[in-house]
């Protein structure tokens, strides 16, 4: 027997046989290195972003360490480590300073290299607190999820749900502050409908911050303001419904004189009534207009005879001491450059000479026009005092004319039609002229209206017909629109319910009626009522319903602050005419 050696194989052979052994290869031993004894350091959080590095044990002496790889840092993103001790390692020339650290997500443990660390928490957050309920809506230029958030404060995890939608108007209830990378990000609670969740605090936008203004300019008395962005707080059409207000639209009049208009030659006197021909049965429905008042034709220091003519809207002041009255000139196009103007009229000392014995209801009338031709009585001189007639200026169609009662302020639509950009201003009640004048826009594809009215707490409304039909919006329905308007901001928010038909073919006037809170909505020889209260849960019986004849231009419906009197302003000719009950 002897052993034969070759190629690591040890070979025993005997008579006839042999037997192989195969050696085990060597592993190299550990490497070991020289460190400090570890040492209690302020307790501090971190992260990390290696995708490479790892935590170790310690083992063996000071002298004679061995590190044994026990956590790769890559399965720790988005998770908090806390160091609580140090120790530095000497690898040849250099001194490492390690830190043994704890895991947030699941509690691992180990040394780590300083290096792979970052200063701060991530995904750590602090307890979500209330907040009163407000409504917020997407910034447009951000893309914006929706998360779900689980775990605990220690460890959180975000899981994004679905996408913040531009049409929807969220409320939010609730903030927390998440910890990301070392930045700390509030997250709003949000729910609309059926969508709930988490949003980044940037993505959304107060709907209280919407439409605030800045100065533009200022020239010859007129501050201009504009606002950025949509003043129109988002919608889906899906979401839109609308009331039965069916049995009462009228149709298309053809306007026509006063049988009277051309027999006195436009001096009437005779007291007309225009009769209610049809109506729902409630209590806001029943009543007809008759004569209150003959309103000038013709006026001095105009470009031709008969420019009075074109009465287009009025609004009373708080105390119903005066009565504006906007013009325009009716030769001129339809627009924003349209020549307009203002009368004030002293209503109370207009009233005691209309009751005095003699006066007739053309008085004011007849006044103007002797004054025109240059001769005038004693009265005529007291009925003309009672009259201030403002300097012309671009006012556009002037169909709008509203006082906010809240800020004792007038206000205007100046531009609407031609441009989604619209422009609204403030009268002067001294000058009347505008003193201030705000460019907005709605919605790339929602005009401004035409009409204008204020309630008592100072919420501004307009409405307007559907002209291209939604799946819940038919065509000629209505649509009421809600919201804040003046200097500092211009908000509106569509009410997500309207009414099936409006009451007429042309949109003509709105008024509001600060004795029974209701919305006056006016086409040619019908009106629509509403309580302003109810809009977006109104009834069919809600809504009330009156028709008329006479075949005259409904201009607008403007109501008295301290009393429950209404007055028609109607054109052919120009005339104011009192609401009576029926």
């Amino acid at each position: 027997m002897h052993w034969a050696i070759k190629a690591g194989i040890g070979v025993l052979v005997s008579a006839g046989s042999f037997t192989a052994i195969v050696s085990q290869p060597t592993h190299a031993s550990a490497a070991t290195y020289r460190r400090t004894a570890a040492t209690k350091v302020a307790s501090k959080p971190y992260y990390t972003t290696s995708n490479t590095g790892k935590t170790y044990t310690f083992s063996g002496s000071l002298k004679k360490t061995k590190m044994h790889a026990n956590h790769a840092l890559k399965s720790y993103h988005n998770s908090t480590w806390t160091r609580t001790k140090q120790a530095y390692v000497y690898k040849g020339n250099r001194k490492v300073r390690y830190y043994y650290v704890k895991s947030a997500k699941n509690g691992a443990t180990g040394w780590v290299a300083s290096s792979y660390l970052k200063a701060g928490k991530d995904y750590q957050a602090k307890t979500a607190k209330k907040t009163t309920a407000s409504a917020y809506d997407k910034v447009a230029s951000h893309t914006g999820k929706i998360y779900q958030i689980s775990g605990t404060n220690n460890y959180v995890k975000l899981k994004a749900k679905t996408s913040l939608n531009a049409n929807l108007v969220y409320t939010r209830t609730k903030t927390r502050v998440i910890y990301k990378r070392g930045r700390a990000y509030t997250y709003n609670y949000v729910t609309a409908g059926s969508t709930l969740g988490w949003v980044v605090s940037g993505d959304i936008v107060s709907e209280s911050s919407i439409g605030k203004t800045k100065v533009t300019s200022k020239a010859n008395g007129l501050t201009s303001y504009a606002t950025s962005g949509n003043v129109l707080s988002p919608y889906r059409s899906q979401d839109f419904s609308t009331v039965n207000s069916s049995g009462y639209t009228m149709g298309k009049i053809t306007y026509t004189y006063d049988s009277d208009y051309s027999t006195t030659n436009s001096f009437q006197t005779a007291v007309h009534t225009l009769p209610l021909t049809k109506s729902t049965n409630d209590a806001y429905s029943k009543y007809h207009f008759k004569t209150a008042v003959y309103l000038p034709i013709d006026y001095p220091g105009f470009s031709r005879k008969s420019i009075l003519g074109n009465p287009q809207s009025a609004a009373f002041s708080k105390d119903d001491h005066y009565l504006y009255v906007m013009y325009n000139d009716n030769q001129q196009a339809s627009d924003e450059n349209q020549t307009g103007w203002v009368i004030r009229y002293d209503w109370t000392k207009l009233n005691q000479l209309l009751n005095a014995s003699g006066s007739s209801l053309s008085m004011i009338r007849r006044a103007t026009n002797r004054y025109y031709r240059g001769t005038t009585t004693a009265l005529d001189r007291q009925v003309l005092a009672c009259m201030k007639v403002g300097p012309q200026f671009k006012a556009g169609h002037v169909q709008s004319l509203a006082l906010n009662p809240k800020t004792n302020q007038l206000w205007f639509i100046k531009a609407y039609k031609n441009s989604t950009t619209a422009t609204v201003q403030r009268l002067s009640m001294s000058t009347l002229k505008p003193n201030a004048s705000v460019n907005f826009t709605l919605k790339s594809t929602v005009h401004m209206g035409s009409v204008l009215s204020f309630d008592n707490s100072g919420n501004a409304y307009f409405w307007t017909q559907t002209k291209s039909a939604w799946p819940t919006a038919p065509v000629n329905s209505v649509k009421f629109y809600k919201g804040t308007l003046g200097v500092n901001r211009v908000h509106f928010s569509l009410v997500k319910q309207g009414l099936s038909k409006a009451p007429g073919q042309v949109l003509q006037s709105m008024s509001y009626n600060s004795n029974n809170g209701r919305l006056y909505l006016v086409s040619d020889e019908s009106i629509f009522s509403v309580p302003a209260n109810k809009l977006g849960k109104l009834s069919t019986a809600d809504v009330s319903r009156s028709n008329f004849s006479g075949k005259r231009e409904f201009e607008g419906l403007v109501w008295q602050h301290t009393s429950n009197t209404g007055y028609l302003l109607t054109n052919k000719g120009p005339e104011l005419m009192k609401v009576v009950a029926n």
